[in-house]
């Protein structure tokens, strides 16, 4: 109805005609102008602007007007009616790339270099001029006339940067392009070409990378690697591979340096089918660990040492790019400001999924302290994977999966006892289940009524003392503690001081119960009766993780402002402060000795130090730079289990410093050991929680 209103609508000097498109933030319609007779298109962004909000709009489409590139879609006016901005732009009458390439189909390889080649150019030109596009897909290549490649939609965030219409909604159909790092809110350059390298992906294999629901797909692209594009279609060499999957690395500085750069080894890894092509070595680390049955090159192959006359050659200096941080003075277009691609229902929530986005859960930009996650392309692919040495560990099967969630389960838990497990899911429910059968005895939701978004537990507690308990922080800030023995509720506490979701610790005696959550204090309860004992506000920005001493002395605080803090927990003095980490502290874990912690930095490794003298022993970093997610110590002291972003659980031995077994577990969004250190549970991306066997 609203669509028959606005044709013959007039907007300044442009009579509406007939829909050209609609998207979820904005109808683009033919238009005439009123004097000249030219046809253009215009685009009405579907959001209400107030005055300062009409001066930002008006400075932003300026900028898009003084990009002049013969392969994009130039912007010739702009305007606001009513609080509507719209904008003009040229009319390119032949479609999409997507209409003219549905979904499904495969382009010959010579198409697909052209079309990457006039694509990169347009965005090269962008990035020159400090721009980045943050939306790149079929759906914005646009056909001109003489069906000329044509980029649009560099204006795309300024609907949501002056409007806040921030939503997932509103990106879901972006996600599949979108790189890990943007998805973490941190958008470079290096963004463009991972949604290019997955355009490209798509045009050659006729599928994306990955494919699911728009969580299940955040959550891939921070951590899975894609299938082997030569797994999908015979005919491409291991050169042309290679360059595809460089521009899909995880890390954006171990993609090309430029966008041009990814197009002209392109070509060229098209000419030379068979040659063993890789990247530049300048900006190189280490290659990635990949599922399945390839691997990147040796890196003493590199193109400046195949380089001939009339071969790619990279840029010799390229931007100073910096992972995981957009330099200040490029201007993000494209895509509404990334963290909200799960709507947290408070400001301050942060979601366990986040680590491997955060890490990953990726589900969202609410994030969490001792887990990780990631999603898998299914069960084959995630457990058919290299380990440390290179090598394939081949198909691992649990030896049981549990499969009482409906959705994906985030945090798990072994019992004292070894009887129980516990484990929580996104679809807010909490279940106890036999270990030994799998058998479901006692489910439970938030007493917060009616139920919150995205609500479920986020953190559990176990302690054997006086009795067995299970204390279960939700992420709507309340605390329930069970009794699994009796299969009943003990205890159910609102929100506590400070509002925030909570992260849990008991004291080995069970009389004390440690909480952080979203702020900069920690806080110790007594359990009998429930109040306040201290609470401990050194950290300078928000505490994210906690684990208290098996001798039950000391508490160990991890937190946003990069430190670990070793203090009392009942006079609040600080022992000793932990400087060896550069970013959050989102994972801690306690030697039974209580000598060592094990801690992880979010993302980037784990690292082993003495408690007493702060003094780092061992830092572990996963293959191919993969994101690190949670560490914990076995119950007996000998193995420290880590999660990367590998798909596997690396058993690492403290005594010798190496890793002494990898279990392919696929994704693994939190881990447990049992008592005895024969098995560890695992949430598996698999919706269901897996049990495996150590030895």
């Amino acid at each position: 109805m609203e669509q028959q209103q606005r044709i013959g609508q007039q907007l300044g000097n442009y009579r509406l005609g007939r829909m050209l498109g609609r998207g979820g933030f904005a109808e683009v319609y033919l238009a005439d102008h009123v004097h000249l007779n030219t046809q253009v298109a215009v685009k009405i962004l579907s959001t209400r602007l107030t005055e300062d909000d009409v001066q930002e709009f008006r400075r932003e489409a300026q900028l898009l007007a003084s990009l002049v590139h013969p392969r994009i879609v130039r912007v010739l006016d702009f305007g606001v009616e009513d609080g509507s901005p719209y904008l003009v732009m040229d009319y390119a009458p032949n479609g999409t790339l997507r209409r003219a390439h549905p979904k499904g189909s495969r382009l010959p390889i010579e198409s697909v270099v052209t079309l990457t080649r006039q694509v990169a150019e347009a965005l090269q030109y962008a990035h020159d001029k400090r721009l980045i596009h943050r939306d790149v897909k079929p759906e914005n290549i646009l056909l001109g006339r003489d069906n000329e490649i044509l980029l649009s939609d560099f204006g795309i965030a300024l609907a949501f940067q002056s409007s806040h219409l921030q939503s997932t909604q509103n990106i879901a159909g972006t996600i599949a392009y979108m790189a890990p790092e943007q998805i973490q809110a941190h958008p470079v350059p290096a963004s463009d070409q991972y949604a290019l390298g997955t355009v490209v992906y798509e045009w050659l294999c006729g599928q994306r990378p990955f494919n699911g629901t728009y969580t299940e797909v955040a959550i891939k692209q921070s951590t899975v690697f894609p299938p082997a594009p030569s797994s999908l279609r015979s005919d491409l060499g291991p050169a042309f591979e290679q360059v595809v999957l460089r521009a899909l690395h995880k890390d954006p500085q171990q993609r090309f340096p430029r966008i041009l750069d990814f197009a002209l080894a392109l070509e060229q890894a098209a000419q030379q089918a068979d040659s063993q092509l890789f990247i530049p070595t300048e900006r190189r680390v280490n290659p990635p660990s990949l599922p399945g049955n390839y691997a990147p090159t040796p890196s003493s192959t590199s193109l400046s040492s195949l380089s001939t006359p009339g071969q790619y050659t990279p840029s010799t200096n390229p931007p100073a790019y910096v992972s995981g941080q957009a330099p200040s003075p490029y201007i993000p277009y494209g895509m509404p400001t990334p963290g909200t691609y799960v709507a947290p229902p408070a400001p301050k929530r942060r979601g366990r999924r986040s680590l491997l986005i955060g890490c990953a859960v990726g589900l969202v930009a609410v994030c969490a302290p001792t887990s990780w996650f990631a999603v898998t392309q299914g069960p084959k692919l995630a457990r058919n994977v290299l380990n440390s040495a290179g090598g394939v560990t081949g198909l691992a099967l649990p030896l049981l999966s549990y499969k009482g969630h409906k959705d994906y389960a985030y945090v798990v838990g072994w019992s004292p006892d070894g009887k129980y497990i516990a484990s929580s899911s996104n679809e807010g429910t909490l279940l106890l289940w036999s270990a030994d059968k799998g058998e479901t005895r006692l489910s439970v939701r938030s007493l917060v009524q009616p139920p919150e978004s995205d609500d479920y537990a986020w953190s559990l507690a176990w302690t054997a003392h006086p009795t067995q308990r299970l204390a279960a922080g939700f992420v709507d800030g309340t605390i329930q503690i069970l009794d699994p023995n009796a299969g009943k509720r003990l205890l159910a506490l609102d929100r506590q001081e400070g509002g925030v979701i909570p992260v849990l610790s008991w004291s080995p005696d069970g009389r004390y119960l440690a909480i952080v959550g979203s702020d900069d204090r920690a806080r110790v309860y007594s359990y009998e009766p429930w109040k306040v004992v201290r609470t401990y506000g050194e950290h300078t920005d928000d505490v994210s993780s906690i684990a208290w001493s098996p001798d039950g002395k000391w508490l160990v605080t991890g937190s946003k402002d990069t430190t670990a803090r070793i203090w009392e927990p009942l006079t609040g003095h600080t022992k000793m402060v932990y400087k060896g980490h550069a970013s959050e502290v989102s994972s801690l874990s306690w030697s039974p000795d209580s000598k060592q912690i094990v801690s992880v930095e979010r993302n980037q490794s784990a690292k082993i130090w003495e408690a007493a003298t702060g003094t780092t022993r061992y830092t572990y970093q996963a293959p191919g730079g993969a994101p690190i997610g949670d560490a914990y110590w076995s119950n007996h002291g000998k193995y420290v289990s880590i999660y990367g972003g590998d798909a596997q659980l690396s058993l690492y031995d403290t005594h010798s410093g190496k890793i002494e077994k990898n279990i392919p577990t696929g994704v693994s969004f939190n881990h447990s050991w049992s008592p005895d250190d024969t098995r560890i549970v695992s949430a598996s991306g698999e919706k269901t929680v897996d049990i495996w066997e150590v030895n």
